[in-house]
């Protein structure tokens, strides 16, 4: 295996030996390490401000502002998968030394960016007059949810802009000096949000925060890149047009997977609040914000993968491209597993702890269905981003789109029957198979990994390695029920060890092991 699980000593190396291969291993375990740092101080800072703003705004307020966020969100789909441009062909270029064609390429994103933040701000102007019509907003809070749309609209086309630095960050496989800014920008905000909450200013106090947090992070990340990056020139207009084709053609169909991706992540509060009273979008949004945060945790290895995928691809190293694939796939399962089981054994009991008894019984439920899609969907990451830094993602598309349609057309069949449960099947049922069918079948057909070989490697072994914590979880959860949330984590800890020990002795071959132990000693040099 190599780089997310390191290669034995067997396994082919390009020209110049151990010790150049050393540091981008090393490299690799920084930045996941690095976005799992990141990772568990968003969580922390989630899990607390999560009661604060529910308790602090109310249940119609709050479920106003997810909705508002999820519509506005639909806005970002202007990146036009720009910014994956940006990520794969930095990635690309600066392996192969062509910094002009690296400056080209940044500046033309640049352009086409601000082109799309004009049209964004314009967007979210008109819908602002048109909110309150489309769902069902109480009265009091319709004057700000007008200007909430506003800001949320000129956020988004600051994030746009700031894309572009920030593609050229990850495109140098740099995350963790971005992580570092996410890290303290995300102290800053907290305060703010609980100031703010105290001082009355509810939801549009809230939007003017998100925008401020996400104006300074441009500044920050377009500072990182000037260092990190001195030889790529950046110029605003600088319009090249085989760059704009090279960024649109890869776009365009990277766009359509993020806006499938996007239709999936944001139509559940949008159809829950056109269909039932606003208020349930905020049931629906504590059991599904858990599943995200989990698959946050997912994503610090496979944000890792694309830029790593491109550079490999780059050199003409596709054996170590399909290896990334396996391993990268693998240990994204194994570590999604142990918070999956506890979500479904004993996520009722965590939300009774952290919001409040009157939210366990419908968010547990929640919760449930949605961990489901949880376990499938980990490996599917990492496939989808490894096929966008070899730019054979366009296969992908078909499997995004009836992903989109069918979880839409799903919640629309089951939210009048089932309620905000028959949202989570919505999202869950399109998401098996899309994971565990059509990811399997292209992954065989681009890369000619056999498709049981897949299964085997990614969910089966994984899941049995995982149920010796899953018994120890029931067992828990039935002997010693938590009293609190110190408790609680203190049992998740207690039996977190079981968890490890199976996906070390069962999922991995002994010179698997010994290949983490000698990297893990490498890292701090």
């Amino acid at each position: 295996m190599s780089v997310i699980s390191p290669p034995s000593p067997q396994a082919a190396a390009p020209p110049g030996g151990a010790a150049r291969e050393a540091r981008p291993r090393s490299r690799v375990v920084r930045n996941v390490l690095s976005n799992w740092s990141a990772f568990l101080f968003n969580a922390v800072v989630g899990f607390a401000l999560s009661p604060i703003l529910v308790h602090g705004l109310g249940d119609a307020a709050y479920g106003v502002w997810a909705l508002l966020v999820s519509m506005v969100g639909y806005l970002g789909l202007l990146d036009l998968g720009v910014r994956g441009a940006v990520t794969r062909y930095v990635a690309r270029y600066h392996a192969t030394g062509d910094h002009t064609a690296a400056g080209r390429l940044a500046s033309t994103a640049l352009t086409i960016f601000v082109g799309a933040a004009a049209l964004v701000i314009a967007v979210s102007t008109g819908l602002s007059f048109i909110v309150d019509h489309a769902f069902h907003i109480p009265s009091a809070l319709v004057p700000a949810a007008r200007i909430v749309v506003v800001l949320c609209g000129v956020n988004i086309a600051a994030s746009l802009i700031g894309g572009v630095f920030g593609g050229i960050v990850t495109g140098l496989q740099r995350f963790d000096l971005s992580n570092g800014v996410g890290i303290g920008l995300g102290a800053l905000r907290a305060v703010a949000i609980v100031l703010a909450l105290h001082a009355g200013w509810g939801l549009v106090g809230l939007a003017a925060i998100q925008l401020a947090v996400t104006l300074a992070t441009t500044v920050a990340t377009a500072g990182i890149a000037a260092r990190c990056y001195p030889e790529l020139t950046l110029a605003l207009g600088r319009w090249s047009r085989e760059e704009g084709r090279t960024v649109l053609s890869f776009g365009a169909s990277a766009s359509l997977i993020q806006v499938m991706g996007s239709l999936v992540l944001y139509s559940d509060s949008v159809v829950i609040g056109a269909l039932l009273p606003v208020e349930k979008i905020t049931f629906f949004t504590i059991g599904a914000s858990l599943t995200e945060y989990a698959r946050s945790f997912v994503s610090g290895i496979s944000y890792t993968v694309m830029p790593l995928a491109s550079a490999l691809e780059g050199r003409g190293e596709m054996e170590r491209v399909r290896a990334t694939v396996i391993s990268g796939a693998r240990i994204a399962t194994l570590v999604v597993l142990p918070m999956v089981l506890t979500f479904m054994i004993r996520g009722d009991r965590f939300i009774d702890l952290w919001m409040g008894p009157a939210y366990g019984e419908s968010g547990g439920r929640v919760l449930w269905v949605l961990s489901i899609a949880l376990w499938a969907v980990a490996g599917y990451q990492v496939v989808t981003v490894t096929m966008l830094g070899i730019n054979r993602h366009m296969g992908l598309i078909p499997g995004f789109v009836a992903e989109a349609l069918a979880n839409l057309a799903l919640s629309i069949i089951l939210i009048p029957r089932m309620g905000i449960v028959g949202s989570a099947w919505g999202t869950t049922i399109p998401r098996l198979i899309a994971s565990l069918w059509f990811a399997p079948w292209f992954v065989q057909r681009v890369l000619g990994i056999p498709m049981k070989a897949l299964w085997r490697d990614i969910w089966i072994k994984p899941t049995l390695a995982m149920l010796p914590f899953a018994a120890a979880t029931y067992g828990i959860e039935r002997l010693w029920p938590a009293s609190n949330l110190a408790v609680y984590f203190g049992q998740v800890g207690l039996v977190l060890p079981v968890a490890l020990a199976g996906a070390w002795l069962y999922c991995f071959t002994p010179e698997e092991r010994r290949s983490w132990v000698r990297l893990v000693r490498r890292v701090p040099a």
